[in-house]
């Protein structure tokens, strides 16, 4: 009975040092707005940015919002639109760096892309999170070349809570205490 106590100490120690300890995930959305320079004079046919003219964020909520509308960023060019290799540092702001994954084109015709993908952003203290993402650009109007775009990127992750930890714990207890059981 006694080595029962002990461990049922020993297992609400770990589970309240676990709940200290348990990361943090970025939540929420960041999107951003500017122009860009595309490898062929329309959308509908291009396969990459060649440069990125002025972006800015233009929107967020969640972690994100400690960046400001309208801070510029920093993107990697030249970026190719179906991308299989990553890139570590596709965009910065704010003290949150993006690591861009993969990208593919979901639409491409009629003087516009539309770009999907999937990447990592960290930064801020937080722990690094995968992120799903979107850019689109269409064919400028005669008065405003180069093109506009709008990225934007969101997590759907859910902090824990320590759900999981306390989950544990018991199971955890209740193995010590089948096996006190069974060896009496």
């Amino acid at each position: 009975m006694k080595n029962m106590f002990k461990f049922a100490g020993v297992a609400a120690l770990v589970l309240a040092l676990s709940q200290t300890l348990q990361a943090v995930p970025i939540t929420g959305a960041i999107g951003f707005t500017g122009r860009v320079s595309l490898d062929t004079t329309s959308a509908g046919t291009a396969t990459e940015v060649v440069n990125w003219v002025n972006p800015a964020v233009n929107g967020t909520t969640g972690s994100f919002t400690t960046v400001a509308n309208a801070t510029s960023v920093n993107f990697a060019s030249p970026w190719f639109f179906t991308t299989t290799s990553p890139i570590n540092t596709f965009w910065t702001v704010g003290g949150f760096t993006f690591q861009l994954l993969s990208s593919w084109i979901t639409y491409q015709g009629g003087g516009s892309v539309i770009v999907n993908g999937t990447g990592i952003v960290s930064g801020n203290g937080y722990t690094a999170t995968t992120l799903g993402w979107s850019f689109t650009t269409q064919d400028p109007a005669v008065t405003s070349n180069p093109s506009t775009f709008t990225f934007s990127a969101s997590s759907n992750s859910v902090p824990d809570g320590g759900a999981t930890v306390m989950l544990l714990g018991i199971a955890l207890s209740g193995v010590a205490l089948l096996r006190r059981k069974l060896t009496a």
